[in-house]
């Protein structure tokens, strides 16, 4: 009983010790401060605020240099923000801020970016009036994937309706034949695509589009091709990219980032792109190239150089096993002081974007390797859109 006693008055005690501590402590923390960013505004452009994930985001007209930008920033009184809000920031990548107020912070990441679109060009009115199969996948694809990507109709060039010096690529995938459609080559039509890309716009063109290089004047030179624009037929094997340009490793060039490569023994790379089943061989190609400069031997350094030097472009690709330099069939043609866009050609016959449901050997028409041709698009896309 004597302990119990004692017991309760030691615990009695603590009990009154901790209630008169509790009772003498008053915190001098300042913890109901405002630490949010009411607005963020670039050039009268408001900045879209998302609270929950500490972002902003700010879309500039194409032509803004993010480089040099100058906020407003609205925050609550007291607040203080680092970094300290300047004239000329570098938006050039994400800024993180900080803010803080009293004995509270908060974080924001704000992105300031250029808004620009990319066109898809067709001779369609519409994407969902494309007839051609790989043609129809192809803009399908790219209007799911892209969300300042549109359809632009070649009468609505001719038209005035759509006016392409807002965009920064045009991407024309033609797969019905080598004889390019007359609305193509249509006088107001030609002038407007070909200032586009004089101006510094850029293109990307698929299977027989590839046609449009000479339309354009970017190729003036005569060679060899090999055309292919029938029905095509079933073949057991994969067909890839070759991206073993002679001695030249062209696999770290940004269009084939992220994409499926076979390596060989020998170290010869290639990109996959189409399985087994029913193949359309649909290439726009330039072979024999050594040929031309003086009957040079296939495998001559001579004549990869003189073909790149003279139309000042990159190789980057052949069909795959090919190991020399017979024939090419992705390029990059670079800017020159006339027409100071980039162009990538991709006249390789397996990029197809539809592989045909026939045949025996891949009736569902399924592709194993259509991962490749998505990613080979995006990245040649992206790559697009960087300004020059």
């Amino acid at each position: 009983m004597k302990n119990f006693i004692k017991y309760t008055f030691i615990l009695t005690l603590i009990i009154a010790l901790f209630h008169s501590c509790e009772d003498k402590y008053t915190s001098t923390l300042e913890l109901n401060k405002d630490v949010t960013i009411a607005e963020f505004t670039v050039n009268g452009v408001k900045g879209v605020i998302n609270e929950k994930n500490k972002t902003i985001v700010v879309t500039m007209p194409d032509g803004t240099d993010v480089s040099k930008i100058s906020p407003i920033v609205k925050i609550a009184e007291g607040a203080v923000i680092t970094p300290s809000i300047t004239s000329n920031m570098n938006f050039s990548e994400p800024i993180e801020f900080t803010l803080v107020n009293g004995d509270v912070f908060s974080k924001y990441t704000v992105n300031v970016s250029e808004e620009f679109f990319i066109g898809f060009l067709g001779t369609a009115a519409n994407a969902s009036s494309i007839v051609d199969d790989d043609e129809k996948a192809a803009a399908a694809w790219f209007l799911q994937n892209y969300s300042n990507g549109k359809y632009i109709g070649f009468d609505d060039i001719k038209s005035g309706k759509v006016d392409i010096s807002k965009f920064r690529v045009l991407w024309w995938y033609y797969d019905s034949g080598r004889n390019l459609p007359e609305i193509a080559k249509d006088a107001t039509v030609l002038n407007a695509i070909t200032n586009f890309y004089k101006s510094g716009g850029n293109l990307l063109l698929n299977s027989h589009a590839c046609a449009y290089l000479w339309t354009l004047g970017r190729m003036t030179d005569t060679y060899e091709m090999v055309i292919g624009d029938g029905d095509g037929g079933e073949n057991p094997d994969t067909w890839g990219i070759g991206v073993t340009i002679g001695a030249h490793d062209m696999s770290s060039h940004p269009i084939y980032k992220g994409v499926t490569l076979n390596l060989e023994g020998d170290g010869y790379k290639s990109v996959p792109v189409i399985g087994s089943g029913w193949k359309e061989d649909h290439n726009y190609v330039i072979v024999s190239i050594p040929a031309k400069f003086g009957g040079l031997p296939n495998n001559d350094e001579a004549a990869y150089s003189a073909f790149t030097t003279k139309h000042n472009v990159k190789w980057l690709g052949v069909w795959a096993g090919i190991r020399d330099y017979w024939m090419g069939g992705v390029f990059e043609f670079s800017p020159t002081t006339v027409y100071k866009g980039k162009l990538l050609y991709l006249g390789i016959g397996g990029i197809e974007f539809s592989q045909n449901a026939k045949g025996e050997r891949n009736p569902s028409g399924a592709n194993a390797y259509q991962s490749n041709i998505n990613m080979l698009t995006k990245n040649s896309l992206d790559y697009l859109s960087i300004k020059n």
